[in-house]
């Protein structure tokens, strides 16, 4: 009979990372990565799980981190993967919270400090989405208060109103984001926050160098993709350079269509505008010289007409000879 899956014993692992340990061919390594994964993180539980000694495992953590799946003496990074969607969440029903909230203290004080972080009472949806982040995507009360606050910091920074508290299907619909991201454990929450904070310092200038000439927040998709960018590492220069294929590719903007150039030009190890040019130029074409060899000209040699000729002399006076 199959296991049955519940949401908190499904592992999320990116396809990149996948690919690439499987490239890799690395056997410790992956099984390294499953354990870090399985750990959050912690190494020593790692080791313990797999009942590695530590030079066993200071030799996978360093290919690993050689493959960019984990950093030189810190934890493996979030990965990214698909979480369950937000359309197929359950239903629960009124009875199944109101029990939720006798037979589980730590729901129940969740629900308590989130009706005093949103300054209101929560009806009956407001609970069911709640408990929806709590059991459907099992996400810690930690987090969901982590997340609470982030939502409440960016639709104050939207909307350019300081006192907004946002409702709960738009905090539900932030807390899939964040399963998808991977940013599901207080860990991961906190280096996501991280990131964010460089995604805000960025913002602008990225947005400038895509051609956006009044001032404004990123919206939802863009920032998705800002993201990925500064995670990447992509200089404001490199980010204009692509801009500009783009609309010379597309006729304008096209945020799908410069990601993947951004992507191919990374796979090609090009981080700088002048190595992107010089990989991107056609290989000179070879002249060809006089006595060398190759596809050179197509013209005879002079000592290649010269023996022609006495070849034809030669053999038109044999000709007369013979009558």
């Amino acid at each position: 009979m199959a296991a049955l899956l519940l949401p908190s014993e499904i592992l999320s692992m990116s396809a990149q990372a996948a690919r690439r340990l499987v490239e890799s061919g690395d056997g410790d390594g992956a099984l390294l990565y499953l354990a870090l994964l399985e750990c959050g993180g912690d190494e020593a539980k790692a080791a313990a799980a797999l009942r590695w000694d530590a030079p066993r495992l200071g030799r996978t953590l360093e290919r690993l981190a050689a493959l960019g799946l984990a950093r030189s003496g810190g934890p493996v990074p979030a990965p990214t993967a698909p979480a369950p969607e937000d359309s197929a969440s359950p239903e629960y029903t009124r009875g199944e919270v109101a029990e939720a909230l006798e037979r589980e203290p730590d729901f129940k004080a969740l629900y308590r400090e989130m009706e005093r972080t949103l300054g209101r009472v929560f009806t009956d949806n407001d609970l069911k989405c709640l408990y929806t982040l709590y059991d459907y995507l099992s996400l810690p009360s930690e987090v969901i208060l982590t997340l609470t606050g982030f939502v409440i910091r960016e639709e104050r920074r939207q909307r350019n109103s300081p006192g907004y508290l946002p409702r709960m299907p738009r905090i539900q619909r932030e807390g899939f984001r964040w399963k998808r991201l991977g940013a599901d454990t207080p860990e991961r929450a906190e280096e996501f926050l991280r990131l964010q904070e460089r995604v805000d310092r960025r913002e602008w200038a990225v947005l400038s160098a895509v051609g956006v000439a009044e001032r404004r927040p990123a919206v939802e998709k863009e920032r998705e993709f800002i993201a990925k960018w500064v995670e990447a590492g992509h200089s404001d220069a490199l980010i204009r350079l692509a801009y500009e294929r783009t609309v010379y590719q597309k006729g304008g903007m096209n945020w799908p269509y410069m990601n993947r150039i951004l992507e191919r030009w990374q796979q090609a190890g090009w981080r700088t505008p002048e190595q992107v040019k010089a990989g991107d130029r056609p290989p000179k074409r070879q002249e060809s010289r006089p006595g060398k060899a190759g596809p050179a000209s197509c013209q005879p040699s002079d000592e290649s007409i010269d023996e022609n000729t006495e070849w034809l002399k030669k053999f038109l006076e044999s000709q007369q000879k013979g009558g």
